[in-house]
């Protein structure tokens, strides 16, 4: 059954709507050049009215290990998304230290995951290349690169221009572990839209259904 990550999140309201919506995890990002950064404290704040929602996932890019760990260890954070170039020693460092690690790879062609296997990782996340943009571009990348490994079913996050109208094709084509949606529900960097977000969940359920009744 594929999940739901809601990323970019920024305040407490459109994490709030997303959780009562029914996604399973909330990505929030401490990279200072993102369009959509939060600090520690802000969302401690929001996820103080969160208590019960675990599957908080924190996302870096690049970042220095104590930077990462400092916010971490703030929030009690369990997940870590690294979106950047960090190598597989540093992931694997995060990874001995009792994280979940999801590794991002930014798809241009099939070239684009031959490095793959060298990263042992709780998951990884295929969001689309872009010259200008570490993520949040709006614009879907070809997914007929992806083999079908099992990776893609097992610890897929899938990103990159996913939105209300394209996220059932995507599921039925890659069949991942989890779609991963920003702009895809925004009305503005950061701003979750309310419809956006319901009809992207719900089309996400749609899908889940369909295959169990199929099965």
């Amino acid at each position: 059954m594929t999940r739901v990550k809601i990323c970019g999140n920024t305040d407490y309201e459109g994490a709030r709507r997303a959780v009562d919506l029914g996604a399973d995890y909330l990505g929030f990002i401490f990279v200072p050049t993102s369009k959509r950064c939060v600090t520690a404290d802000q969302a401690s704040a929001i996820l103080a009215k969160l208590p019960d929602f675990r599957n908080i996932v924190g996302v870096f890019c690049n970042q220095p290990k104590k930077d990462v760990e400092s916010v971490a260890e703030r929030l009690g954070l369990k997940y870590l998304q690294f979106h950047g170039e960090e190598t597989a020693l540093y992931c694997r460092s995060f990874m001995d230290k009792g994280y979940e690690v999801i590794k991002t790879f930014h798809v241009k062609d099939a070239m684009s995951l031959k490095r793959l296997d060298e990263y042992n990782v709780s998951a990884f996340l295929f969001d689309t290349y872009s010259q200008t943009e570490r993520g949040g571009s709006g614009i879907p990348f070809d997914w007929s690169v992806i083999e079908d490994r099992a990776y893609v079913h097992d610890k897929l996050f899938l990103a990159g221009g996913l939105n209300a109208a394209n996220v059932g094709a995507a599921i039925e084509q890659v069949r991942p572990f989890a779609v991963d949606v920003a702009s895809g529900v925004e009305s503005s960097p950061g701003v979750k839209d309310p419809d956006l977000l319901k009809r992207f969940i719900e089309n996400v359920r749609h899908v889940r259904s369909g295959y169990e009744r199929k099965n």
